[in-house]
């Protein structure tokens, strides 16, 4: 007597569904898994954008960057690796401007730095703790010998007050910015400044980005890269904005006063 046809048909359904749920399962990880494509990382991802208004003044950064964001390094960091990234874009700054100089760190390498210089303890290695702009402060002085400045602004509506440091530092420096806040706790690097009349604005390149950046463009497009004007801020958040003190041509200043100005400090300790 041979076998029941019912019976194969399900053993052949089984099998079959098994197979599909394994392709599907893979399909996902192929499409949600981040793509390290550290190597290939877009430049100055700013350049192109045209000025907010037609009058006033603009000044940008001097020197060359590599575009980091979630996942670029293959490493999934979706919510919560905002900080370090717009750590590793200023690294790759510094890199372009200082003859041998390590190499920009990756995610891991700065929580060991941080435990290292004692500012986090042991537990912080491998968690989804957040850095600003303190973090970024030490993590580039430690690695690259540049001091930063540190503004504190109080609360979002303030910022203009602060506005002719900024001018002052692109103009000086040149260097890229490291700006982070409480309730406003998106980091984002920014890459210039312009001011006319009354209006203000800045150039932020933001690391939030997920997948594989295909071109400068495709990020200023969808506003990835773009100028904001700063009452488009959050008003009740604080910010603080980290000036790294080194100019395009690699020279670093010995001015140790400006190190940290009114630093308030954020509570990391929220995992996501």
């Amino acid at each position: 007597m041979g076998t029941c046809p019912i019976k194969n048909f399900r053993k052949f359904d089984t099998e079959m569904g098994a197979f599909f749920q394994s392709i599907c399962l893979l399909m996902f990880k192929m499409t949600s898994t981040p793509v390290n494509y550290s190597e290939n990382l877009l430049q100055n991802v700013h350049e192109g954008t045209e000025p907010p208004t037609t009058n006033g003044t603009t000044s940008v950064i001097q020197g060359s960057y590599h575009y980091y964001h979630y996942g670029c390094d293959g490493m999934n960091d979706k919510g919560w690796g905002c900080g370090y990234r717009t750590l590793q874009t200023i690294c790759s700054w510094i890199r372009g401007t200082i003859e041998h100089s390590p190499a920009v760190p990756s995610i891991p390498a700065i929580q060991q730095i941080l435990i290292h210089l004692e500012d986090k303890p042991s537990g912080f290695m491998g968690s989804h703790d957040w850095i600003g702009s303190f973090e970024v402060c030490l993590v580039v002085d430690h690695l690259y010998g540049v001091s930063s400045k540190i503004i504190h602004v109080t609360k979002g509506s303030d910022l203009n007050q602060h506005m002719p440091s900024l001018i002052e530092h692109f103009n000086r420096y040149g260097s890229p910015l490291m700006m982070g806040g409480d309730q406003d706790c998106s980091a984002k690097a920014v890459m210039g400044i312009h001011a006319s009349d009354s209006d203000v604005y800045l150039l932020i390149v933001d690391p939030h980005y997920c997948g594989r950046a295909r071109s400068c463009q495709e990020l200023q497009k969808k506003e990835w890269v773009k100028w904001q004007h700063i009452d488009e801020f959050v008003h009740s958040s604080f910010y603080n904005i980290c000036l790294p003190l080194c100019t395009g041509n690699g020279n670093i200043s010995g001015d140790k006063n400006n190190a940290v100005i009114k630093v308030k400090k954020i509570n990391r300790t929220k995992k996501i």
